[in-house]
This record gives C-alpha cells, structure tokens and sequence, in this order.
C-alpha cells in the first residue's frame, strides 16, 4: 500500500513537473489509484473478518 502511495505521488510529480504529459500517464494512474482502492477495501476486510473470528 505504502508503495501504490508513493508511486502516486511520483506520477503528479512527474506531470506537475511537465516531464511528461498528463495524457500518457493518465492510465497509469487509473490503474494506480485502482489498486489503492482495491487494496484498501481488501486491508478494511480482513480487519474485519479478524475482529469477527476473534469475538466468537
């Protein structure tokens, strides 16, 4: 999760920069942020799939 972040935060670097632009990384960081989310809903989950197993 850290490193979906940190890849994230280089891509609007990269494009704030003018290094490259916006439109070539805008897949890139569709697909980054849709694994943050995906990730995030997974980590959200578990906890609470744990919480569950723990209280039984």
């Amino acid at each position: 999760m850290k490193e979906l972040r940190e890849s994230s935060v280089w891509i609007r670097l990269i494009v704030k920069s003018e290094l490259v632009p916006e439109k070539r990384l805008e897949l890139l960081r569709d697909e980054c942020d849709q694994r943050c989310k995906i990730i995030a809903k997974s980590l959200v989950t578990a906890k609470s799939n744990q919480l569950r197993t723990e209280s039984k």
